[in-house]
């Protein structure tokens, strides 16, 4: 299959296919696309097409602030922004509009930006098992959140129940203490039992060593020494 026979299949199934938007004019800048209100605010070398835009648009792209039209191939293709003040991702916002015309369009195609003023962001809606799924993962968060709280406390009053006994183990071990000094004290002060003996050393007279008896004999010298021996006589 050439090209103009694909062309021409592509052209066929368009012209069968419905319409994906109403586009009533306002004015020359104001729209009216499935009853939401539209601002043309950029028409970039007369890119916008009325009939091209009715026939691409799709009610996916009435959750965005912002939607963008750009040319390519003789093909039109839209893509929707968000406002800058939506807490979604950067590359979503439009100041990230730039990017996408360098980064994913050809360069100086035709474009135009049209503002939603009646965006409203549409959340998927979930089934009945997600929902229910939900609710037991907040149960089952919430039971965990008890448990660990009531495991806590009980630690708690161990910890406490531990600490109070090795309290009254050390105060008794104190008084025992105490009560035995105090028995040895009471002993010796009563005389019953003492500890130590008094013994009397009668003073030993120093003799001066001119008034001692005895011989002195050099048994051996060096160098450096003298061994000298004092020998007592009987």
């Amino acid at each position: 299959m050439d090209k103009k026979s694909l062309q021409t299949l592509i052209d066929d199934a368009r012209a069968s296919r419905e319409p994906g938007g109403v586009i009533v004019a306002v004015d020359a800048t104001h729209y009216q696309i499935n009853e939401h209100p539209y601002e043309l605010m950029v028409n970039y070398r007369d890119a916008f097409d009325r009939v091209e835009l009715s026939d691409r648009f799709n009610t996916y792209f009435s959750r965005y602030d912002y939607l963008v039209g750009d040319w390519g191939f003789d093909q039109l293709r839209l893509r929707g922004f968000y406002d800058d003040k939506r807490n979604v991702a950067g590359e979503l916002k439009i100041s990230a509009l730039q990017d996408y015309l360098d980064e994913a369009c050809n360069t100086g195609c035709p474009y135009f930006v049209m503002h939603n003023e009646d965006a409203k962001v549409v959340m998927p809606k979930r089934s009945s098992r997600q929902r229910e799924g939900g609710h037991r993962s907040n149960r089952n968060q919430n039971n965990g959140g008890k448990q660990q709280h009531r495991s806590h406390s009980g630690n708690r009053s161990n910890n406490s129940q531990l600490s109070e006994r090795k309290a009254d183990r050390s105060n008794s071990n104190k008084r025992q203490q105490r009560q035995h000094v105090n028995k040895h004290t009471n002993r010796s002060n009563s005389g019953q039992q003492k500890a130590y003996t008094v013994e009397k050393v009668k003073p030993v007279k120093k003799t001066p060593v001119s008034q001692r008896h005895g011989t002195v004999k050099t048994v051996g010298h060096s160098q450096h020494r003298k061994f000298t021996i004092r020998e007592k006589e009987d």
